[in-house]
């Protein structure tokens, strides 16, 4: 399994010089587990993100049929650290933890627009905003997608600062699907 984070904002569009992480499986965390904040940087911070379960295998899809290839929604958060200075993308994005999924919720309970909530910061995003179906149609030129393997089509605007034994729930319309702590 693996997880592809297209690096865009919402509102950017995909084309051939959108950036991609690859995390590796061993960066996440799942079942409500807690984030322990590393010593090898003194400022964390996190965002949110919504993922995307791919459910069958793939390569060179195109757009019109990559809604056949996803079927299940988190919200998740990445963490990385405050950074000056350059540094390895490895180093910043793949690291143990550096990604938290919330419970997956079937596709077909997706609306149109989304209210995503993260501690007390919230939006209102459109599906149609992710791009979801590009990301996998751009994705899947480069990488063969796999079941179980995780798409993150965008950050949400959604950032804080991590703060030490705090607990913080996020919301998809209302209803809480992730729960992290951090230590």
């Amino acid at each position: 399994m693996k997880i592809l984070a297209v690096n865009r904002e919402l509102k950017q569009p995909i084309n051939d010089f959108v950036g991609v992480d690859v995390i590796p499986d061993s960066a996440m965390i799942q079942d409500g587990k807690p984030f322990f904040v590393p010593d090898f940087f003194n400022q964390w911070c996190y965002y949110a993100v919504l993922a995307f379960r791919v459910s069958r295998l793939g390569k060179n899809i195109a757009t019109k049929f990559a809604h056949r290839y996803y079927d299940a929604v988190a919200l998740a958060v990445r963490t990385s650290p405050v950074v000056t200075m350059p540094i390895s993308t490895a180093v910043t994005t793949a690291f143990d933890g550096a990604f938290i999924c919330g419970a997956w919720t079937q596709i077909d309970n997706l609306n149109e627009n989304l209210r995503i909530s993260i501690g007390d910061k919230s939006i209102s995003i459109s599906t149609a905003n992710l791009l979801i179906n590009d990301s996998v149609a751009y994705l899947s030129k480069y990488f063969t997608l796999k079941i179980g393997d995780i798409i993150i089509p965008a950050k949400i605007s959604i950032e804080s600062e991590i703060i030490t034994d705090t607990v913080v729930v996020g919301k998809i319309n209302e209803n809480d699907c992730l729960k992290l702590k951090f230590k």
